[in-house]
């Protein structure tokens, strides 16, 4: 009974020790200059205004004086800002070296903001960006989203590249309880079934198909790189991205950088383009996202607790 006693006193003694270990060794990380090689962080934002009405609107927007913070931060700390189209060939080519501390600035939806407010700061800095484009909402919108005549103007500057972000499967459907993401199968309540795998091909194949023909029309091109609205979309959902032209596919998976050989159908991204996001959470957040280690650790719960504060509360 004694020996059990002191065989359980020491193996708690050994759990204690060996977690003021690692939890010193993040602690070094923390205070350790931001630098991390062979990587690429691709950072996302969707709003840059100083006008939030509704409260959960802080969970996608950056104030313009933010956003310029942030951008002195990464000038401030010698960070490579790339294109992404740079970036996704780089990272495509074992062959080409990575700059240490490389980051790409994307921007979803085709906000209205990022041409008024984004891109002048920009501008300011230099810095190229990509700005991902929802067809339908900038074909029909006149308030909050870019027309295509706007998109067009704005792929006259070198620092800007336009992608697709889909023409109408950025929604989410509620039915029987559920939410339905409009890049998955879609719960049909007249019917009361599910959609067929043959009518969401056919959806699917048709969004991409009015995409690309906007890309064509306006820019003059065919598009190969695609965000997924929301991060999120079936298996089935990044073939047909692939068989509509779309060799590169953008996630919200904020899990880790991206390296050498990375899945091009699954490139992570961390969004940091939210009001709690000032340039400390943002040093701490590329720290966590390009160590290894137990500060990755941390930040991956770190990541996960956010998510969960910003479930329940849009002024987290």
């Amino acid at each position: 009974m004694i020996f059990k006693r002191k065989f359980l006193l020491r193996s708690i003694v050994e759990l204690i020790v060996f977690a003021l270990l690692i939890a010193l060794l993040a602690v070094i990380q923390l205070v350790m200059p931001l630098k991390y090689t062979q990587q690429i962080v691709i950072l996302t934002y969707h709003r840059v205004s100083d006008n939030m009405p509704n409260p959960w609107d802080s969970r996608e927007t950056v104030t313009p004086q933010q956003f310029r913070e942030h951008l002195a931060f990464l000038k401030d700390h010698g960070f490579h800002v790339m294109a992404l189209n740079d970036a996704l060939t780089t990272l495509q080519d074992p062959q080409k070296a990575i700059t240490p501390n490389s980051v790409v600035l994307t921007f979803d939806d085709g906000d209205r903001t990022y041409a008024e407010n984004a891109v002048p700061i920009l501008r300011d800095f230099q810095y190229p960006s990509t700005e991902f484009i929802i067809g339908k909402a900038s074909l029909f919108s006149k308030k909050d989203y870019l027309s295509w005549p706007e998109i067009r103007d704005l792929a006259k500057d070198p620092l800007i590249t336009l992608h697709s972000h889909t023409f109408n499967a950025h929604a989410t459907i509620q039915a029987e309880g559920k939410t339905y993401f409009a890049t998955d199968p879609l719960y049909l309540p007249r019917e009361h079934q599910m959609e067929s795998p043959s009518d969401y091909q056919r959806r699917i194949l048709h969004d991409f198909k009015q995409e690309q023909d906007l890309f064509q029309k306006y820019l003059g091109r065919n598009d190969n790189v695609i965000a997924l609205p929301y991060g999120h979309a079936a298996k089935s959902f990044i073939s047909l991205a692939q068989e509509s032209g779309y060799s590169y596919v953008l996630t919200q998976d904020r899990t880790q950088a991206n390296y050498h050989k990375v899945d091009p159908t699954h490139i992570f991204r961390l969004d940091v383009g939210n009001r709690i996001t000032d340039t400390s959470r943002l040093s701490l957040l590329l720290k966590g996202l390009t160590s290894s280690g137990p500060l990755h650790g941390i930040f991956w719960l770190k990541v996960k607790y956010n998510q969960i504060l910003f479930d329940f509360s849009p002024r987290f």
